[in-house]
C-alpha cells in the first residue's frame, strides 16, 4: 500500500513540475491558439486506477480570469506519459465540477466530452494530450465564480463571468461554431479534442449537461428560488458562538448572526450603478447569562442596515493591493423599554485597503467612520464611550488563520475598547469534512453591549465560527 502511496505522489510531483513548464514545451503553439476559444480551461483527475495515475501527469492549464455567458464552459484536461514504456489513460464520457458564487453552497455542473475525443488515450514516453468537456454557463452563474473538481487535490480557479443579453449570445453561437473548428484544425496531433462549438451546439446533449434544478421554463411567472437566492445571500459581519469568562459575576456568553442580501446581480459584474451595489444587511448580537438560573439574555442589539458596497473600486496605487467602498445608514437598538432601552441611527462611510497578497497572507484595514442621527434619551453620551469611528484591522490568509482586531476611542477620557478576534479554520485542525472556524476572541473597554454601554468590561472567549 506504501508503494502506491509513494507512486501516486511521484506522478503528482511530475504533474506539478510540467504545469510551470508548459509554455516552453513544443505543444505550447498549440495550445496558445487552441486558448482563445475557451472560456474556461482548468485541468482535472479522472483515471480510473492507481496504475494509471503512476504513469500518467495530469498539467494544470490555469482559465483565464474572465469570461462571457454566451461562450461556453469548458474544462481540459492534460494527460502525459511518465512512463518509459508510454501509458493507456481511459477518458471518461462525462465530468461534474461545482461552481460557487459568492457565500452560497457550490452547485454541481455536468460536462460532456467534445464530440470524437476517443475513449482511451494512449501516450508515449513524455507525449501529452488533451482532452476537452464542456457544457453552456447555467443561467444563475455570474459575477465571480470559484471552479472546483470535487475529490481532486486541485486549487480551485475563480472566474469574472459577464452576461451577456440573449440575442448577443445567439450571435455568439453563429460565430463560434467556425471558430471553434479552425481552432481544431489548427491544433497539433496531441490536442484529442477541442471545446464545443458554441452554447446553441449539440441541443441534444445540453439537456443532460445541465442539471434539472438549473432549468427553469421560460414562461413561469414564479421565480425559481434556487436561482433568486444564489449570490444574494451572504455573511456580513462574522457569526459566531462564543462563551468563556469576564468581569460580570456569572460570564456573559454572546453569539452574532449577520446576514446582507444583494437587491440587484448585474449583468456586469464591473458594474457601479446604485442599484446594482446596493444591500440590505442584518445583525444580531446578544450577551447570553447562560450559567444564571434561568439563563436570560442580559442584552440583545438588533442592527438593520442598508448600503451601498463595491468590493473593488478599481483605483490602484502602488500602495495597495485593492480599494472597496461602502457607505450607509444603519440603526441599533437593543428593543427594550423604559429605563433599559437603548438606540442609536448614524450614517457611515468605510474605505477598505487590502495590502499584500490577496490569496495569502495579507492586511486589511477598514476605518468605520459615522455621525450619528439620532440618539435616544437614555443614552445621549454614548459618543463618549464609543466615539465616531470604528478601526479594523485584520491580518490572516483566506484559507489560514486570521487576527482582526477593533479599535473604538471614545471622546472623552481614555473610553474606548478593543475587541479581538482570532479564527483558524476547523478544517486544518480535523479534516476537510469539517467546516466553519475555532473562534478566540478578547476583549477590554465599553459599549461591548447597549444596555451597559457606559460600564467597564473585559472578557475571553472560545467558541465556533460560521464566518468571520
Amino acid at each position: 500500500m506504501s508503494r502506491v502511496k509513494k507512486n501516486r505522489q511521484s506522478g503528482v510531483r511530475s504533474h506539478r513540475s510540467r504545469v510551470f513548464r508548459l509554455s516552453s514545451s513544443p505543444l505550447s503553439g498549440s495550445f496558445s491558439k487552441l486558448l482563445p476559444s475557451l472560456s474556461v480551461c482548468i485541468s482535472a483527475l479522472v483515471l480510473g486506477s492507481y496504475s494509471a495515475y503512476s504513469v500518467a501527469g495530469v498539467s494544470i492549464l490555469r482559465p483565464p480570469r474572465e469570461a462571457r455567458s454566451d461562450e461556453p464552459l469548458v474544462v481540459t484536461i492534460v494527460y502525459t506519459g511518465d512512463a518509459p514504456s508510454g501509458a493507456s489513460v481511459g477518458v471518461p464520457r462525462t465530468l461534474s465540477v461545482t461552481l460557487t458564487n459568492g457565500e452560497a453552497l457550490p452547485r454541481a455542473v455536468l460536462l460532456t466530452r467534445a464530440s470524437g475525443a476517443p475513449e482511451h488515450v494512449r501516450l508515449a514516453a513524455g507525449e501529452m494530450k488533451a482532452v476537452s468537456y464542456s457544457a453552456p454557463w447555467p443561467d444563475w452563474a455570474r459575477g465571480a465564480l470559484r471552479i472546483d473538481v470535487p475529490g481532486v487535490d486541485v486549487s480551485p480557479s475563480v472566474v469574472l463571468l459577464t452576461r451577456m443579453p440573449r440575442n448577443a449570445a445567439t450571435a455568439s453561437a453563429a460565430t463560434t461554431a467556425p471558430a471553434s473548428a479552425a481552432a481544431v484544425a489548427s491544433a497539433s496531433a496531441p490536442v484529442v479534442s477541442a471545446p464545443a462549438e458554441g452554447p446553441m451546439a449539440g441541443n441534444e446533449s445540453i439537456a443532460a449537461q445541465v442539471p434539472p434544478s438549473t432549468v427553469k421554463p421560460s414562461n413561469s411567472l414564479v421565480p425559481d428560488l434556487g436561482t433568486f437566492l444564489v449570490g444574494r445571500f451572504s455573511f456580513y459581519q462574522p457569526t459566531y458562538f462564543a462563551d468563556g469568562w469576564d468581569s460580570s459575576e456569572n460570564g456573559l456568553a454572546k453569539f452574532q448572526v449577520s446576514f446582507k442580501f444583494r437587491f440587484v446581480l448585474p449583468d456586469d459584474p464591473r458594474s457601479r450603478g446604485f442599484l446594482d451595489n446596493l444591500y440590505f444587511a442584518y445583525t444580531q448580537t446578544s450577551l447570553w447569562d447562560i450559567r444564571g438560573h434561568m439563563n436570560p439574555f442580559y442584552d440583545t442589539s438588533y442592527m438593520p442596515a442598508l448600503f451601498y458596497y463595491l468590493e473593488d473600486t478599481g483605483w490602484r496605487t502602488s500602495w495597495f493591493t485593492r480599494m472597496g467602498i461602502e457607505s450607509g445608514y444603519e440603526h441599533e437598538s437593543n428593543g427594550t423599554a423604559g429605563p433599559g432601552s437603548r438606540g442609536i441611527d448614524y450614517v457611515y462611510i468605510k474605505p477598505i485597503w487590502d495590502f499584500g497578497d490577496l490569496n495569502a497572507n495579507h492586511l486589511t484595514i477598514e476605518p468605520k467612520i459615522y455621525a450619528y442621527t439620532h440618539k435616544q434619551d437614555t443614552n445621549l453620551d454614548i459618543a463618549n464611550y464609543r466615539g465616531y469611528v470604528d478601526l479594523l484591522v485584520k491580518y490572516g490568509s483566506p484559507d489560514g488563520w486570521q487576527l482582526a482586531t477593533t479599535l473604538r476611542k471614545g471622546t472623552k477620557s481614555t473610553y474606548g475598547s478593543v475587541d479581538v478576534q482570532f479564527t483558524y479554520p476547523l478544517a486544518k485542525m480535523f479534516g476537510s469534512a469539517w467546516g466553519g472556524y475555532l473562534f478566540l476572541n478578547y476583549f477590554n473597554g465599553y459599549a461591548e453591549d447597549l444596555l451597559s454601554y457606559n460600564q467597564h468590561r473585559w472578557a475571553a472567549r472560545i467558541g465556533f465560527a460560521v464566518s468571520r
